[in-house]
């Protein structure tokens, strides 16, 4: 059970991934393959735990969800629909806290580096 809590952030971005490939699929008929490649790579990050891929990614999405957070108070003052401005704090919101754990995580990890770690089958 602990080990499934802290993998959550991970999880959370895998779900949201697959939510964008999905709708960019069926609303505009389009692969994004740049979100498939980062939904990749979260979900090869819960396997392998790399520490300085894990700082990394959780960098990366924090300063994302933050440009997100961002874009979404100022297209708030374009359009002013507070139903999507609650709906992309919540998203965001949650993304920047899952990046900052994920950032956290890493950061306090222990490192154990295995020569061959990427040619273990288990």
């Amino acid at each position: 059970m602990k080990k499934l809590l802290e993998t959550i952030p991970e999880f959370y971005y895998i779900g949201l991934g697959a939510f964008t490939i999905i709708n960019d699929y069926y609303t505009n008929g389009y692969n994004n393959y740049l979100a498939l490649l980062i939904t990749w790579l979260i979900f090869l990050q819960v396997f392998y735990k790399h520490k300085l891929l894990g700082l990394l990614y959780g960098n990366v999405l924090t300063l994302f969800s933050v440009y997100m957070l961002l874009n979404a108070f100022s297209g708030y003052r374009e359009s002013g629909s507070s139903t999507q401005l609650i709906f992309n704090v919540i998203v965001f919101g949650a993304g920047f806290l899952m990046a900052v754990a994920m950032v956290y995580k890493y950061a306090v990890a222990e490192s154990r580096y295995n020569e061959n770690e990427l040619t273990i089958t288990y």
